[in-house]
């Protein structure tokens, strides 16, 4: 089963186990006022779902900054 995450101009489309755990992160964050960092390779969609997880949050409305360090 393939699940699809769209969000404005946001698409992340994944059908793997690993996929639809990170699926389930970003909505469990995207509800919580805690701080959320997140580490990996380059190129692997950290901000993609950085993205993600803003867009579904309470301050969606809100400026998004990316950090990259």
């Amino acid at each position: 089963m393939e699940i699809n995450l769209e969000l404005e101009n946001l698409s992340i489309i994944g059908e793997s186990k690993p996929i639809r755990d990170v699926f389930d992160v970003v909505a469990r964050a995207a509800g919580s006022q805690s701080t959320v960092m997140i580490y990996g390779e380059s190129g692997t969609g950290k901000e993609l779902i950085a993205r993600a997880l803003h867009m579904n949050s309470p301050r969606a409305s809100k400026p998004f900054i990316a950090v990259n360090c």
